[in-house]
């Protein structure tokens, strides 16, 4: 009996085992990965907390023209004034939310929970003492599970306050 359907098993996505980490901004300035200064607000900001600045915050926008789930993400990685920001002080907030970066992709996040085309992402960057107010060079790589544009980059100066 011949059966209707046939059983696609899909073995890899995007780059497959060539797939860098996305742990460094190295990572983002390959051949498949695009420039897009539209990705990183011109701005960012300090965070209080009983009167102490316990970190900043900077706004992302998705690459690309469509939303997608917020545990679609696979990587943010950001450089502050040639300091690479570990992944441990991140955290998203999003629609009065606030989540670690390593909760994205596990089932401590709700799969229905959508980062909408045209929407800023906030980033807290969790650095006691936050960062000096002024204009800082900021490198940030974006990169995304299952997305037709998967990977983009920016390096430009951001003003904090």
């Amino acid at each position: 009996m011949d059966t209707p359907f046939k059983t696609i098993i899909r073995k890899s996505i995007g780059m497959g085992q060539n797939d860098p980490d996305f742990d460094k901004i190295a990572d983002f300035q390959g051949p498949r990965t695009r420039f897009n200064p539209l990705i990183l607000a011109d701005y960012g900001r300090n965070i209080y907390s009983q009167g102490q600045r316990i970190g900043y915050c900077l706004d992302i926008r998705i690459c690309g023209y469509r939303g997608l789930p917020i545990n679609q993400i696979r990587a943010l990685t950001f450089e502050v004034d040639g300091v690479a920001i570990p992944e441990e002080s991140l955290s998203i907030w999003y629609e009065n939310r606030q989540h670690p970066f390593a909760d994205v992709g596990t089932d401590k996040i709700e799969i229905n929970w959508f980062w909408k085309y045209g929407d800023y992402l906030r980033v807290f960057i969790e650095i006691p003492g936050g960062i000096e107010q002024g204009i800082h060079d900021v490198k940030f790589g974006l990169a995304l599970r299952d997305h037709y544009s998967s990977t983009a980059y920016c390096a430009k100066p951001v003003t904090i306050v």
